[in-house]
């Protein structure tokens, strides 16, 4: 009785399956597509996590069984399961419209929208993967904000080979072959995804019962579940009237900054400026990518100090001890660094611009300064090439176009690629023996950013490990020999005495702190990713110093104007000189990539606020250096001034840059009139 009524249900059960594989061919060759896509997904980053040096977030797999992933696999299957019922849904609604005309056209569009649905999933998972063993990141809103503002297609289409474009005719092969097969075929491979759906279905649930160490959402989650959360949390997430950034600029008003007391002391500090001299400066300028301040000097579990001349040096030179970033990305954080001028408190970066045109450091100095840029990285990615060449410094010796021998580190998902560090400062070096004085030399570095290539047993301090902090230390230690080997270059050419040597991080770097998912630098806004060096050398203008008080990168600029005794009006700078006897601003301000703007007081109360979240907090940095005590939002005066301030000061940049575009126009035509005049 009872097995007869289990066969009944048997034989009823595969009725409804052949009926579903005859009456939805496409709906079931997506299906088994979809299904094929996913397992091969989480197969593969299963493999990857176990096998590969560099991996997301410092993934231990000592911590966790091979099979670990199966307690994941509901995700993946949720979405299988809900995009077959979706087009199944969508197949029969054709048979509802009775003109056959519309249906065709009906069912036409419909096959065009699934086949871009199949390879935007294939792309999904690809990229996804992609970004996590290479950004530390998944695909996430923001990222493709990032690519859509930032990033020219062309520098996108370098990174895709023939290969990837073969492999997006997999999914629509396996498709095809699906729906082409005979019925009889179609109701077993359907009848054995399900199966197939069931076991993994049972051994998620028995796998969900065993602990496991947290894993960031990017690697629990299936990759187009985890974009369409992110993208509900944070892309339609709409800002509120009095959230929106102040438009408050006046025709009238001057500066780039608001005026009042709310950001300055009603009583102006005094200025001493350095001893007089009769000759000019030569600048070199070494922005070392990623590097954050704790890391430096740090000598914790007996391990050598990563920086040992750079800890020399800065004994030597003014140490800027609690500087920070304007910003947790390298676009915004250089184009401080180059301008004295804040950033956009948005995504969007001025820097990148096409018609950024405010003025830079070299448009500061005289006229007859020859200035370069080197970097061994493909400087289109991070660097804000639009407004350094807008400035007038177009010679810029880059990845792309210096004839070096090329790092890389290649895995399944793609390569990370940079030239040769060792060689690059050769050249950077050699430029420097050639360059006409007074002259600018710019150099951003690349080995302490990810991946953190390898440059032998000459350069560690720490035997490599499965840990990237450990890569990271033994880099820290490579670009320490590199600053010292451009120090004893102007040494030895008897350039030192007449250079000023300025030496500076981009922006911090994180290594897990305070969460699993607060790798490299742009997720988050606490201290390890904020933080970084200054030090500038020159003992004529620097006496040695420690300063103290919390520096921004826009600082940079205006400090070097007065030690060389170049006039600049401040009401159009951000920054403010350190040769003051004491800061008259009241804060200083970053802007986090995840969508969070900070304001730090001389007192290093440190509060923040969520653009995305609508939420502020608040860390007392001398009382809690390392921000495990985050606090309300009582310093209402502190929250007001930030928001204002970003408000006002996106609006003031963009008028200024116009501005200066008038300018520039009318002196190309006065210096277009005056050569005809001359002819």
């Amino acid at each position: 009785m009872f097995g007869s009524r289990v066969e009944k249900r048997l034989s009823s059960f595969s009725i409804s399956l052949q009926r579903i594989a005859s009456s939805g061919r496409s709906p079931l060759a997506f299906f088994v597509c979809a299904l094929a896509m996913a397992l091969a997904y989480r197969i593969h980053l299963t493999w990857a996590l176990f096998t590969r040096a560099i991996r997301p977030f410092d993934f231990d797999p000592s911590a966790h069984p091979v099979w670990f992933m199966v307690k994941y696999l509901p995700y993946d299957l949720v979405l299988v399961f809900f995009c077959f019922l979706l087009l199944w849904m969508f197949s029969h609604v054709s048979t509802i419209v009775k003109n056959r005309r519309i249906r065709m056209l009906f069912t036409i569009a419909g096959s065009v929208l699934l086949h871009l649905f199949i390879i935007s999933l294939f792309l999904i998972h690809g990229g996804h993967t992609r970004l996590l063993f290479e950004a530390q990141t998944g695909l996430s809103y923001f990222v493709i904000q990032e690519f859509v503002l930032n990033v020219p297609v062309i520098e996108v289409i370098k990174f895709v080979d023939w290969k990837d474009g073969l492999s997006l005719l997999m999914p629509i092969g396996l498709f095809w072959g699906v729906l082409l097969l005979p019925l009889v075929f179609r109701v077993r491979i359907f009848k054995v995804s399900i199966g197939i759906l069931i076991l993994l279905s049972s051994f998620s649930i028995i796998g969900a019962s065993f602990k496991s160490h947290d894993l960031p959402a990017e690697i629990r989650l299936n990759p187009a579940i985890f974009l369409l959360s992110d993208i509900a949390e944070q892309g339609i997430f709409k800002i509120s009237p009095e959230d929106r950034y102040i438009k408050i600029v006046k025709e009238g008003d001057l500066g780039i900054q608001p005026g009042g007391m709310d950001y300055r002391d009603r009583v102006k500090p005094l200025k001493f400026f350095p001893p007089a001299n009769d000759h000019p400066w030569n600048i070199v300028f070494f922005i070392m990518e990623s590097v954050g301040s704790r890391y430096i000097f740090e000598t914790d579990r007996g391990r050598p100090i990563p920086m040992p001349f750079l800890h020399g040096l800065a004994k030597e030179s003014w140490h800027f001890k609690n500087h920070y970033t304007s910003s947790n990305i390298s676009t915004k954080a250089i184009f401080s660094l180059l301008s004295g001028l804040y950033d956009f408190f948005h995504q969007g970066t001025f820097g990148m611009r096409p018609d950024a045109n405010v003025p830079s450091l070299y448009n500061y100095l005289p006229k007859d300064y020859e200035s370069f840029l080197i970097t061994p990285s493909p400087i289109q990615w991070y660097f804000p090439t639009a407004f350094v060449k807008n400035s007038g410094l177009t010679e810029m010796h880059h990845f792309e176009n210096l004839n070096l021998k090329a790092r890389e580190e290649k895995h399944s998902f793609g390569r990370y690629i940079g030239r040769d560090e060792i060689q690059t400062i050769d050249f950077f070096n050699h430029r420097i023996r050639q360059a006409k004085e007074p002259f600018l030399g710019i150099y951003l570095s690349f080995t302490a950013h990810l991946p953190y290539f390898d440059y032998g047993p000459d350069y560690r301090i720490v035997q490599p490990d499965e840990s990237m902090i450990s890569r990271y230390y033994n880099n820290l230690n490579l670009l320490d020999h590199m600053l010292k080997r451009v120090y004893e270059n102007l040494k030895k050419e008897g350039l030192l005495e007449r250079t000023i040597f300025v030496i500076v991080g981009d922006h911090g770097q994180a290594f897990g702190q305070h969460h699993s998912d607060n790798y490299m630098h742009h997720r988050y806004s606490y201290n390890e990713n904020l933080e970084t060096p200054v030090i500038i050398h020159q003992p004529a203008l620097f006496k040695p110093r420690t300063v103290e008080v919390p520096t921004s990168h826009v600082d940079i600029l205006p400090t070097l104007l007065d030690a060389m005794r170049i006039p600049y009006s401040p009401e159009f700078l951000d920054g403010e000189s350190l040769f003051h006897h004491r800061l008259s601003r009241k804060y200083i301000f970053v802007y986090g990539y995840e969508g969070t703007i900070s304001s730090l007081d001389q007192q290093l109360i440190k509060v923040q606020y969520s653009l995305k979240k609508k939420r502020c907090w608040a860390f007392d940095l001398k009382a809690d250096p390392e921000e495990k005590q985050p606090l309300d939002c009582s310093y209402g005066g502190q929250l007001e001034a930030l928001r204002k301030f970003t408000g006002f000061h996106d609006a003031s940049l963009v008028r200024y840059n116009e501005s200066m575009k008038e300018k520039k126009k009318i002196s190309e035509a006065e210096s277009i009139a005056t050569m005809k005049s001359q002819k």
